[in-house]
């Protein structure tokens, strides 16, 4: 069994990811920080007063596509997490850099939290693993995925596992995925299924950490970098209208040709496909 901490946010998703970890028989959770305000409630979006612009309805149908693809885990599973809720970047004050240090975890696994700073990456090294939503070296930051889709770039959308360093999804590459997408999907089954086949991979890779390669890391100088604020309302609107133009059939028409020039790294014993 192998001991973990996890840090991570508090959607919908990132509960589905920590419960599906901890109910892993091979897997012990020592300790979950939750950057969260208040305690999670599971729920969907109320869409009475929520129709003012596509932002609204985008974030919202986002929210409610999340309860249908992992609340029934999130419910079901008993919750062996040992969840603590901090705020966002207090995991980087130095009492939680200590409480961590005396956990000491096997491995310390980062999933949609705030930037961890220079003394956790340096005690823990090689001991920090990354998920990253989206495929580096070819998209960083914040929402790639969602601007893959928008740049009409299916071919980036994916996920990556990568080593922890101090930049921003620059670190050495353990293992990636592209996103299985389908005929008629729209961007939330895309994403949504993506974080289930990325969940059932990274317990995967948990479990066969001992049979880590190393890999040729891709070199890449044109990465598209984003911000939070980069999702803007008339990028959203540029998104839908791509689904609506069948881009969806494009590419899954023309899709070994795309994903020629945007190679990504896999380990022999995870089932990839591209």
């Amino acid at each position: 069994m192998i001991n973990i901490v996890i840090i991570t946010a508090d959607s919908i998703r990132h509960n589905y990811f920590k419960i599906m970890l901890a109910n892993n028989e091979n897997i012990n959770v020592l300790k979950t920080y939750v950057e969260s305000n208040e305690q999670f409630i599971l729920e969907t979006k109320n869409y009475d007063d929520n129709l003012n612009s596509v932002t609204d309805i985008h974030y919202g149908s986002r929210l409610n596509s999340e309860f249908d693809f992992f609340s029934d885990a999130i419910n079901i599973c008993k919750d062996k997490t040992n969840s603590i809720f901090i705020k966002h970047s207090e995991i980087n004050e130095q009492s939680k850099i200590n409480e961590i240090i005396d956990l000491n975890p096997e491995l310390i696994v980062t999933y949609g939290c705030s930037i961890i700073q220079k003394q956790l990456i340096e005690y823990f090294k090689d001991r920090i693993i990354n998920i990253h939503l989206g495929l580096s070296p070819y998209y960083f930051g914040a929402g790639t995925n969602f601007h893959a889709l928008a740049n009409n770039d299916f071919q980036c959308v994916g996920y990556t596992f990568m080593y922890m360093d101090e930049g921003i999804d620059t670190g050495e590459i353990i293992h990636q995925a592209r996103a299985n997408i389908e005929p008629f999907d729209n961007p939330h089954q895309i994403g949504n299924r993506l974080i289930k086949n990325m969940t059932k991979d990274f317990i995967k890779l948990i479990n066969n950490f001992d049979k880590l390669e190393e890999q040729v890391q891709p070199i890449n100088t044109s990465g598209k970098k984003y911000k939070v604020i980069d999702a803007t309302e008339e990028l959203i609107e540029v998104l839908y209208n791509n689904f609506q133009n069948n881009n969806v059939i494009e590419y899954l028409n023309h899709k070994s040709k795309k994903i020629i020039d945007y190679p990504i790294i896999t380990q022999n014993f995870m089932e990839c496909s591209d």
